[in-house]
């Protein structure tokens, strides 16, 4: 039963590498740059989940010392401000420069599409739909990949904000 499972996920995996490969291939240059935009967004995304949801709580459930003078709160509570919005701007810039990147896949494409047209002086179809093609996949995938990111970053600042409030309130207690 295990070999079953195991067989079937690698098939799915070298499934999956080959379909990102192609897609890859098809998007141009600037799909590169966009795989590595992406990547580096979403280790951010993660480490900020785990920050949020394993690590934070740890904070709060360790505590203080009970006898911590009063000047010391304001510190603490910027101390942990920087650590729950910690990479949250660098994630908002990632999800923007996304875009950006799929519309210089675009540009390219198209760039590239008026350039064969030009060495082969007529205006072929294939040549016009690969270039066309090549345009649209950096766009989609410049805008897909973005548009997570944006969302993510909301829900990322949303929970800092709400971490903030928590902290300050086991703060008042204590």
């Amino acid at each position: 039963m295990k070999a079953q499972v195991f067989e079937t996920v690698t098939v799915f995996l070298q499934q999956a590498e080959q379909h990102i490969e192609e897609l890859m291939a098809l998007g141009g240059p600037v799909m590169w740059p966009l795989l590595a935009v992406s990547v580096w967004l979403w280790t951010l995304i993660l480490e900020r989940y785990w920050f949020l949801i394993r690590v934070f709580p740890l904070l709060i459930e360790r505590g203080a010392p009970a006898r911590r003078p009063c000047a010391d709160l304001p510190i603490e509570k910027a101390e942990m401000a920087l650590a729950l919005h910690r990479h949250l701007r660098l994630i908002k810039t990632l999800s923007g420069i996304l875009p950006m990147l799929g519309l210089l896949g675009t540009v390219t494409g198209i760039v590239e599409t008026f350039d064969l047209i030009r060495v082969f002086g007529t205006a072929e179809t294939r040549i016009v739909a690969r270039g066309v093609s090549r345009a649209l996949i950096t766009t989609l995938a410049g805008l897909v990949m973005g548009l997570f990111g944006v969302g993510v970053g909301y829900d990322l600042n949303r929970r800092a904000r709400t971490g903030q409030r928590r902290f300050a309130e086991h703060l008042r207690q204590s």
